[in-house]
């Protein structure tokens, strides 16, 4: 069986998945243009292992062992809730700070840690988890040889340098810089309200879901 058309399809998947806006995104975005190129490129670093985490914990069936696993899985997506929360909450309150404070880290201690943002936005992002233990973990072809899981590997690493080393380069130039300063406060607002917005989507999926085994 020719897989190469398999991995082609998955490799289009996932780029297609990064390039939707959405956490990942955000926190690349916001270390690039409120701290430093530098920052961001070490956020897209975080994002880009813990993508390979994802992806090869769908490689090992552990995705579809996680979505029947019941309130271990539920139990992971609520501690991906509180994180998503409290970024947002941090990122709403540094946009309500006044003009001289604002340009302070938004995201408390992880401000300070790029990487760390990076890797544990990932792997508490709700459409990363829905992407990686359900739709890539069922397009998988049933057992690959190990040298389709090394290009697997290397071809979502790759792309997810790439693609998220592009939005770091794309904002952190001078005149994105500029245009984040001047707006920092709406971008913040922006970029908090999209985190809390999914922080409380998939707590309410997670809520939703107790409730029905409820008697």
């Amino acid at each position: 069986m020719d897989l190469l058309p398999s991995l082609l399809a998955l490799a289009g998947m996932h780029i297609l998945m990064a390039m939707v806006p959405g956490p990942n995104t955000v926190v690349v975005s916001h270390f690039s243009a409120a701290v430093s190129r530098r920052a961001g490129l070490t956020a897209m670093a975080g994002v880009a292992l813990a993508s390979l985490l994802w992806v090869a914990l769908s490689l090992a069936g552990i995705g579809l062992l996680l979505q029947q696993a019941g309130d271990f899985y539920r139990l992971l997506r609520l501690i991906g809730t509180l994180y998503l929360l409290y970024v947002g909450f941090r990122l709403l309150r540094n946009a309500w700070r006044p003009a001289q404070q604002s340009g302070a880290p938004a995201l408390g201690r992880l401000g300070q840690q790029p990487f760390m943002a990076g890797l544990l936005t990932t792997l508490s992002n709700p459409k990363s988890a829905v992407f990686w233990t359900s739709v890539f973990a069922v397009a998988l072809p049933a057992q690959p040889p190990t040298w389709f899981y090394i290009a697997i590997l290397g071809l979502i690493g790759l792309q997810s340098m790439l693609w998220y080393g592009f939005v770091a380069l794309l904002l952190s130039t001078g005149m994105a810089r500029r245009s984040y300063a001047a707006c920092a406060r709406w971008l913040d607002a922006t970029a908090g309200a999209v985190m809390l917005a999914l922080g409380l989507r998939l707590g309410d999926e997670v809520r939703r879901e107790m409730a029905l085994r409820l008697p």
